[in-house]
C-alpha cells in the first residue's frame, strides 16, 4: 500500500519493537495478579479484570488508565492451561507478523483495531470490553499469510491454522447474529483492521479464482469438442473411436468424412452443381 510506504518512510522510528512480547508480558501479569486475588477473596472491591477492562463510562467518570490497560485483559478467568495456550499461540503469531511486515508495519494493524475497538466501546458506554476481539484480529491475520501452519492444539493435537481460522469466521459471523451490540461493534472493529490490510488481495483471488474458472470451462469445452466430424451424417469420434475420416481433395474447402461417405458423397464446388464423388 502506497500510504503505509509513505508513513513508514515518515514515522517508523515511532514503531514499538517486540509489542507481542510487551502485551503478552502484560496479559499475563493481569491473569498472575487475578489469580492472586481469586487466592484471597476477602480483599474484596472489584475485581482485576474488571478494573482494568474498557468501560467508557469509566473513563469519561476519570478513568483513563481503562483506555491502556484494556490491551492485557484478553479473556475472563479460565483454566491456566488455557491461558498459557492462548498467550504462547499469540507472542508466535505475533512476533511471525512483525517478523514479515515489519516492526511498522505490525504496529499499524494494531493501532488500528485498538483505536476501531476503543471508538466501539464508546458507542456503547454502559458495556465493558476486553481485547479478545483484537487478539483475534492478530490470528486471522496470521492465518491468511500462513495458512498452512500447523500447531498443535493444547499442545497436543496438530491442526492446520486456516481451519482454526474458519472456525473463528464462523464464531465472529454467529457473534454478529446473537451477540448484543458491543459484541457486533467489537467483532466489526476486529475484521476492520483485517480488511485495511488485506481486501486488496481479497479482491485479487477472488478474481483470480474466476478467471481459473473460466480458463478450465474453456479447456473442458475444448476437449468435449469433437476434432472430426462427417460431413453428411454428422459422426464424430466419440460416436465410434475406430472410425477413420478423411478430406475429401474434389471439394473446395475443409469437408471431412467418415469412411462410409467418402466416397458416397456430392463434391462441394465453387461454382456450378454439385457432382456424385466416384
Amino acid at each position: 500500500m502506497k500510504l503505509l510506504d509513505a508513513l513508514e518512510r515518515r514515522f517508523s522510528r515511532f514503531a514499538i519493537p517486540n509489542l507481542t512480547l510487551l502485551l503478552v508480558m502484560g496479559q499475563g501479569l493481569v491473569v498472575c495478579l487475578d489469580f492472586v486475588q481469586q487466592a484471597n477473596p476477602d480483599g474484596g472491591g472489584v475485581g482485576l479484570f474488571q478494573k482494568c477492562s474498557l468501560s467508557a463510562q469509566d473513563v469519561l467518570a476519570g478513568e483513563w488508565w481503562r483506555l491502556l490497560t484494556f490491551v492485557f485483559v484478553v479473556a475472563p478467568r479460565v483454566s491456566p492451561l488455557l491461558i498459557i495456550f492462548a498467550l504462547y499461540l499469540f507472542f508466535v503469531m505475533g512476533r511471525s507478523l512483525e517478523a514479515q511486515w515489519g516492526t511498522f508495519r505490525f504496529n499499524v494493524y494494531f493501532l488500528i483495531g485498538y483505536l476501531a475497538s476503543i471508538g466501539a466501546a464508546f458507542l456503547q458506554p454502559a458495556g465493558t470490553a476486553t481485547c479478545g476481539y483484537l487478539a483475534g484480529s492478530i490470528f486471522l491475520a496470521f492465518a491468511w499469510l500462513n495458512p498452512d501452519f500447523q500447531i498443535l492444539l493444547m499442545f497436543v493435537v496438530p491442526v492446520r491454522i486456516k481451519f482454526l481460522a474458519w472456525l473463528t469466521w464462523l464464531l465472529y459471523a454467529w457473534r454478529l447474529a446473537s451477540g448484543d451490540m458491543l459484541d457486533r461493534l467489537l467483532v466489526l472493529a476486529a475484521v476492520f483492521n483485517f480488511l485495511v490490510f488485506f481486501s486488496a488481495e481479497i479482491v485479487q483471488r477472488l478474481k483470480s479464482r474466476q478467471r481459473r474458472k473460466k480458463i478450465s470451462a474453456v479447456e473442458s469445452e475444448r476437449q468435449e469438442t469433437p476434432f472430426h466430424h462427417c460431413a453428411v451424417c454428422g459422426m464424430t469420434e466419440r460416436d465410434d473411436a475406430q472410425m477413420l475420416f478423411r478430406f475429401c481433395s474434389e471439394c473446395v474447402g475443409e469437408h471431412e468424412y467418415c469412411e462410409e461417405h467418402l466416397e458416397n458423397h456430392e463434391h462441394v464446388l465453387r461454382t456450378g452443381p454439385a457432382s456424385p464423388a466416384g
